[in-house]
């Protein structure tokens, strides 16, 4: 074990030798261990062993303790290091070990020392620690609680990409995990001289792109609400489907968003005393959300969105003198909606 240590403080003396070069571009800066019965070297090597881990599941460049320590035993604060490296964010690491036990903790910053999350774990000796980093590294990178009893005594042969305890990895390359579930609707047509039997709508409803914006597409099928006997309303319903985008406006856990797109439909309209109508149509929309587990796996959003028909649906109108003359409908739709992936 002491010829382990050895060789990794060995590596990490190395490592300060091209510290210049990578603090430039750097997007996360890593500060020092604060360790408690630890030596400086070992310290150091629980650094280095994070930072690499957390280089690896966010794919960005990475300040490690290497680079940030010199600036840090000149007396300036992790926040004043964050701003002159000109970095997005930092993260700052305790370590603590009693008797074989290594406590090892974390806090991720914004760049102004905004608290974005926090986690902790443990190894059961030193021997383990670089399994226990990776935890960490990874419950930071996406905000993702590690399991209260995550394995501490994995086989020496596994790497820390291969031990179970660690929740689904997320998607390489800058890729937000893929989320597919289902969507339930209330729909409220409206226009001049018109009324509309409300409509309700379910579809499965997928999303995927990255933790800034999403592309989303569903299929699914609306019917009447209510009948329109005894009534002026018009029913209308039918099949469709719809792709869409939309764009997150902040980074938290819990995100509003824009987004637009289009929904071709087959769809029929029921009126009082006029015959069925049926035919192809496509709504344009535009809609505002907000998802409220962004971050967990399983995650539930609702949505306020406006559709305007911009493909009619032909049907026939009575006259005032008894006959019957071509219309179009083309209502506007506004749309209460309430979802959930996986």
């Amino acid at each position: 074990m002491k010829l382990t240590w050895t060789l990794l403080s060995a590596f990490v003396l190395l490592s300060l030798s091209s510290a210049q070069a990578r603090a430039a571009a750097a997007v996360v800066a890593v500060m020092p261990v604060q360790g408690v019965n630890l030596s400086e070297g070992q310290s150091d090597v629980i650094g280095m062993l994070f930072a690499d881990a957390f280089a690896r599941e966010t794919r960005v460049a990475v300040a490690t303790p290497a680079e940030t320590k010199p600036m840090l035993v000149q007396g300036k604060t992790p926040l004043a290091i964050a701003a002159q490296m000109g970095v997005l964010e930092y993260i700052e690491l305790r370590a603590l070990q009693l008797g074989t036990r290594v406590t090892v903790a974390g806090i991720r910053r914004t760049k102004d020392g905004t608290e974005l999350f926090r986690a902790e774990t443990a190894a059961s000796s030193l021997d383990e620690m670089e399994l226990a980093v990776a935890r960490l590294a990874r419950s930071l990178a996406w905000r993702q609680p590690i399991p209260v009893a995550p394995m501490l005594t994995a086989p020496k042969v596994q790497s820390p990409e291969v031990v179970a305890p660690i929740p689904e990895s997320p998607q390489p390359s800058g890729q937000y995990p893929k989320a597919f579930g289902m969507k339930t609707s209330l729909i409220f047509p409206f226009s001049s001289g018109r009324t509309y039997a409300p409509l309700m709508a379910a579809q499965f409803d997928g999303r995927m792109g990255s933790r800034d914006s999403f592309i989303e597409f569903g299929v699914g099928a609306a019917i009447p609400a209510s009948s329109a006997d005894g009534s002026n309303n018009i029913q209308m319903g039918g099949v469709f489907v719809e792709l869409g985008g939309s764009v997150y406006l902040s980074d938290g856990p819990i995100a509003p968003y824009l987004g637009a797109g289009l929904s071709p439909r087959i769809w029929v309209a029921d009126a009082p005393n006029v015959s069925d109508s049926a035919g192809a149509t496509c709504v344009a929309y535009g809609q505002a959300g907000v998802t409220f587990t962004r971050d967990s796996r399983a995650r539930v959003y609702a949505e306020l969105r406006l559709n305007q028909y911009i493909l009619g649906l032909a049907n026939r109108v009575p006259t005032p003198d008894g006959t019957m003359t071509n219309g179009t409908y083309h209502p506007t739709e506004l749309a209460l909606q309430l979802g959930i992936g996986w």
